[in-house]
């Protein structure tokens, strides 16, 4: 009992104990269903009176937070956000004064990423021997937190969010703890979601709900994907366990190549479909109780080109950085080291290693700018209507399936090794990636 009021439901012997098909209910939950207990607020939504709506999803998701994730972590999410809303209110004031925000909002970054890096080393002690670095952070919601806090402080900073209204903080909670879209996102705007909830009500209608349960269907789909074929049947033979599968890069030295190309396809596989998975459960639970997200994933398998797979991919994780990194550190203006920036802030905030944050962003860089260079080049040669152009067009390299094909396949090979160097979170990758080659 005292386990689970500290650490929640998974630290109950009962989670190590009971299994399904052989595999215990704490590793099952470890890569997280594509729906949670917010969707209990589909259920309270409706027979609670729009004004008081707000109150009844922060005390559910309050109540959630204590019931899977324990006292100390609900104790601390929730103190956090309180530092965070105190410093919104501090940094705005001192904005308002020096007239520029840029030193309120290094400081907002400093802060809120201080609180944030020693999560990545959290073990919690029922867990030990379980859990893997990394894994509170991004699997327990600190990461989106990250997001909501650095947005909230902006935006007062900006003058758009006054956090010193009254009703201010009541609001403010809500958007950070809401419990449906807690853990995994996706990112969404202060404004949007405040207007959302503000209104949700008038969205309760059988259409919607439709609309809301066949999205979670589907991400029940992918899921049971997820782990009847892929985990059970190439993952856990193996006793690659946990979201990181920590155990395939532990031994990538001794394994055979083939096999280690081969996990590393179903790795990337898994890892898409399971942030599509759970946008289409999060989409579809807060459309029951009348709240729209908007969409997270864009069949970024099929990306041509790695331009269009960020436009696909993470959706609003890249709105996020577009804004919050990309624009403010000069955008256009300064491509390349805005590229740079967004890369090497998006590997900090998987995992702060020396390749999530150097080797990533430096592959992302040079493969935008190669990607650019590519099309420009092309396009010259459309325009002339030259040799070059006439040869693309004789070897079925221009606007065919074919090169359709070719730009797919490249793109997801670089997107595959580029994942391996985030979420190798031991080696980053210097164990496995020769050994694939045969070295």
């Amino acid at each position: 009992m005292r386990d689970f009021l500290l650490y929640g439901i998974f630290a109950l012997e009962a989670a190590r104990d009971v299994s399904v098909n052989k595999i215990a209910l704490l590793e099952l939950f470890r890569t997280p269903l594509a729906i949670n207990a917010g969707i209990l607020g589909a259920f309270l939504v409706p027979f609670v009176p729009q004004t008081r709506v707000r109150d009844a999803l922060t005390c559910l998701s309050v109540f959630c937070l204590i019931v899977f994730a324990g006292l100390i972590f609900t104790f601390l999410v929730i103190l956090a956000c309180c530092l965070v809303f105190a410093l919104s209110r501090l940094l705005s004031r001192w904005a308002q004064r020096r007239g520029e925000k840029t030193l309120p909002l290094v400081t907002a970054w400093l802060f809120v990423n201080a609180l944030y890096a020693p999560v990545f080393f959290v073990i919690l002690p029922p867990f030990r021997g379980q859990m893997s670095w990394g894994e509170v952070a991004l699997f327990w919601g600190p990461a989106f937190l990250v997001f909501k806090s650095i947005h909230y402080i902006h935006a007062a900073c900006k003058g758009h969010i006054d956090p010193h209204e009254p009703p201010a903080f009541r609001h403010y909670i809500l958007y950070m703890i809401h419990f449906a879209s807690f853990r995994f996102g996706p990112f969404q705007k202060f404004r949007q979601f405040d207007d959302e909830v503000e209104t949700c009500k008038q969205r309760l209608t059988w259409e919607n709900r439709l609309q809301g349960l066949f999205r979670i269907g589907l991400a029940i789909a992918k899921y049971l994907v997820i782990f009847h074929w892929i985990n059970r049947k190439f993952f856990y033979p193996h006793g690659y366990f946990g979201p990181f599968a920590e155990g395939l890069f532990e031994n990538a030295s001794t394994a055979d190549p083939g096999h280690l190309w081969l996990m590393l396809y179903l790795f990337m596989f898994r890892l898409i479909l399971f942030i599509s998975a759970l946008s289409d459960g999060v989409i579809g639970m807060n459309l029951l109780m009348g709240i729209r997200v908007p969409e997270n994933s864009n069949w970024p398998l099929i990306s041509r080109d790695i331009l269009e797979f960020w436009r696909r991919w993470h959706v609003q994780a890249m709105a996020f950085f577009r804004d919050e990194v990309f624009f403010p550190i000069g955008g256009l203006r300064n491509r390349i080291r805005g590229y740079f920036c967004v890369f090497a802030y998006s590997g900090f905030w998987h995992f702060p290693s020396v390749a999530a944050v150097i080797l990533f962003p430096l592959i992302q860089v040079v493969t935008f700018e190669g990607t650019i260079a590519w099309i420009q080049f092309w396009k010259r040669h459309e325009r002339a209507n030259d040799q070059w152009h006439v040869m693309r067009s004789k070897l079925y390299l221009h606007r065919t399936y074919l090169s359709q094909g070719l730009g797919i396949l490249i793109v997801f090979h670089i997107m595959a090794l580029s994942v391996l160097l985030l979420h190798d979170h031991k080696y980053g990758g210097t164990t496995m990636l020769p050994r694939m080659f045969g070295f």
